[in-house]
């Protein structure tokens, strides 16, 4: 039987991990089960984001209408914020999830987890805002080949200072936001963009 990994980890650990500069581990899963394995997380004070989207879905109560509920943007995948980056916190963690997990690798033959800074985070959190309407979440690997430049937000709004790659997709523009496991693909024009000078 396995233990609730808050038994492992305490509290105070995990307020370490919201007051120090923390770092982001891509945590997978399978058959649809991030909001069960979110559950877990949520149960054991371990921080964590799912990118989320609205859908209009039936009325629970019965009445005919349909409402607008947020569900998961992308399926099978949650990050975890954590304090640093120790691969025996997180193989433990792996076995007190009741699901099947799996912590993304840096590479095929790499023993070690991805590792997404807390900078590289923000950036995401902010551009899979649910509110933002029209974002495309796609295989960053699909992206890899493509022609782009880096660019930094400058119009006024929720989005602004928000930077990311300018990228020609799908036969239209995006400001594409990667990180390991994902990409926010945002409709946004060329002209609310500065380059990004690379040093």
């Amino acid at each position: 039987m396995r233990k609730n990994f808050s038994q492992i980890t305490t509290g105070k650990e995990m307020k370490q991990t919201i007051e120090e500069n923390p770092i982001w581990i891509p945590l997978q899963t399978t058959y649809c089960k991030e909001l069960q394995v979110a559950e877990f997380l949520r149960d054991s004070e371990i921080p964590y984001y799912i990118p989320q989207t609205y859908e209009l879905q039936d009325a629970k109560d019965g009445s005919g209408r349909c409402e607008r509920i947020l569900v998961p943007a992308i399926h099978n995948l949650l990050f975890i914020r954590c304090n640093h980056y120790d691969r025996e916190w997180c193989r433990r963690l792996q076995q007190s999830i009741p699901f099947p997990t799996y912590f993304m690798r840096r590479g095929r033959e790499s023993a070690d987890y991805c590792i997404i800074s807390n900078r590289e985070m923000q950036n995401f959190i902010r551009a899979t805002n649910p509110e933002i309407q029209g974002t495309r979440f796609i295989d960053p690997e699909k992206l890899k080949n493509k022609k782009n430049v880096r660019v930094r937000v400058v119009r006024k709004g929720p989005l602004f200072g928000m930077e990311g790659q300018f990228v020609r997709y799908g036969g239209r523009h995006y400001i594409a936001i990667q990180v390991s496991g994902s990409a926010a693909l945002l409709r946004i024009s060329y002209t609310w963009c500065e380059l990004i000078e690379e040093i």
